[in-house]
């Protein structure tokens, strides 16, 4: 490692284990690219300003420009160095030599990796969008080929009412994906500011405009205040509070499909279906499982943002190098999920009659009958009452609501009209066409 961000007033070098444990680069690696970019743009700011020549700034941008699709290809390796931040610096020197020691003036590692992160922030949360996009349209896929079959409705994990399967998949899946989309627009505006030019904390005294480079790299306007915009990192907190908010719902809706599955109300196809490797007849959810449990992970990853934030001063500290571990993975771990979750959509099918037997079985025609009586003009909770009765009485003789007879309704004194609300798809679909 070189010592390219170390003066005599630093006070001598730097012990190797301490420089080995501290560099950041294996990780921030990843922001190659937007560091590239943002370089460039501090560049062409440099030019405006007066700071470069033009033929100077050309030399720079053609190198910076040329180096992600180096590294990606193996054709340069970048200097071992403290972040990926210096290591670009390292190598400009050996790529053009003294002229790259003018790259870093009216510039800090705080204002160039807050740039950085927003960056990336940017294009991860169009990744977001687009995975959450693809996972809709599995959905709706997936609604349209079993969306008018009549299935379980549960509360406290037991037989409810009969519902259509499209009603099911909208709740448990489409509506909330959503809304979490929607909170994406807060992390677009937090995105919206450039932090280049704020400097280690305050700025400079070179004339560089800060408007400049923020247009140049696509955002609305350069930042407020220099010493906030190095040191808040709100966008990052709100984008894995989204992620962490996806992973939970995607939880939830993979809980659905593991107890389907137990209940024998759907079929997982072996393409996503897990074996045991000691019970040969065993075809198990692994695939909405572990969904599940990487529910968990993006709590912890948004945990440990949270904290890292706790107790933090204004301006910034070098703790917030070790937030973007937490972002990436918050990001990659979601994006990963809901590809998942599209691909168990494609093998997942309802079993039509096993559903119409749990409902069946389930006398989820209780309140179809009560909600008949109170057409008939009897007050709910008297028909609540009498149909309560009805199903003590038929489960006493191991039989449901649907196996009434004309005689078991006249000897409760009730309307034999109550037949003709007997069949539970029929049911789930009066019910589903309030919701179209």
């Amino acid at each position: 490692m070189t010592a390219i961000a170390r003066t005599e007033a630093t006070g001598g070098t730097l012990d190797p284990e301490f420089m080995q444990w501290q560099t950041s680069l294996p990780i921030d690696i990843r922001l190659l690219e937007v560091d590239c970019r943002g370089s460039i743009a501090h560049v062409r700011g440099q030019q405006n300003a007066g700071l470069l020549t033009p033929e100077e700034a050309a030399k720079m941008v053609c190198a910076l420009e040329s180096l992600p699709s180096r590294v990606a290809d193996g054709s340069v390796k970048l200097p071992d160095e403290e972040d990926v931040h210096m290591a670009v610096e390292s190598w400009l020197h050996q790529e053009i030599g003294p002229l790259a020691s003018k790259l870093h003036a009216g510039r800090s590692r705080n204002d160039q990796v807050a740039t950085d992160l927003k960056l990336w922030s940017r294009a991860a949360v169009a990744g977001v969008r687009q995975a959450v996009a693809n996972t809709l349209q599995a959905a709706q896929a997936w609604s349209t080929e079993h969306g008018q079959l009549a299935m379980p409705a549960y509360t406290h994990r037991q037989v409810a009412i009969p519902i259509l399967a499209r009603l099911w998949i909208d709740a448990a899946l489409t509506q909330p994906l959503r809304r979490d989309c929607a909170l994406l627009d807060t992390v677009d505006t937090e995105l919206s500011l450039s932090p280049l030019g704020a400097g280690a904390i305050g700025g400079t005294t070179l004339p560089l405009d800060p408007q400049f480079t923020a247009a140049d790299l696509g955002f609305r306007g350069a930042h407020k205040n220099p010493l906030d915009a190095v040191g808040e990192r709100d966008h990052a907190l709100t984008l894995a509070f989204v992620c962490t908010r996806i992973g939970l719902h995607l939880a939830r809706f993979a809980t659905d499909v593991v107890e389907l599955c137990a209940d024998g109300l759907a079929t997982l196809s072996g393409a996503v279906a897990c074996g045991s490797s000691m019970m040969p007849h065993k075809r198990n959810p692994d695939l909405f499982e572990l969904v599940r449990g990487h529910a968990a992970l993006r709590q912890g990853e948004l945990t440990a943002l949270l904290t890292m934030f706790h107790g933090l001063g204004s301006g910034y500290h070098r703790d917030l190098q070790l937030d973007k571990q937490n972002l990436f993975a918050a990001v990659d771990g979601v994006t990963s999920c809901l590809a998942m979750i599209g691909l168990g959509l494609q093998e997942m099918t309802l079993r039509p009659q096993a559903c119409i037997e749990a409902l069946r079985r389930g006398d989820a025609i209780a309140t179809d009958l009560a909600e008949a009586l109170v057409q008939d003009g009897m007050a709910f909770r008297n028909a609540y009452q009498c149909v309560g009765r009805l199903v003590a009485r038929q489960r006493s003789r191991d039989r449901r609501l649907v196996d009434l007879t004309a005689e078991d309704l006249v000897a409760e004194n009730l309307p034999t009209t109550l037949l003709n609300h007997l069949d539970v798809e029929a049911s789930a679909k009066k019910r589903g066409a309030r919701y179209t």
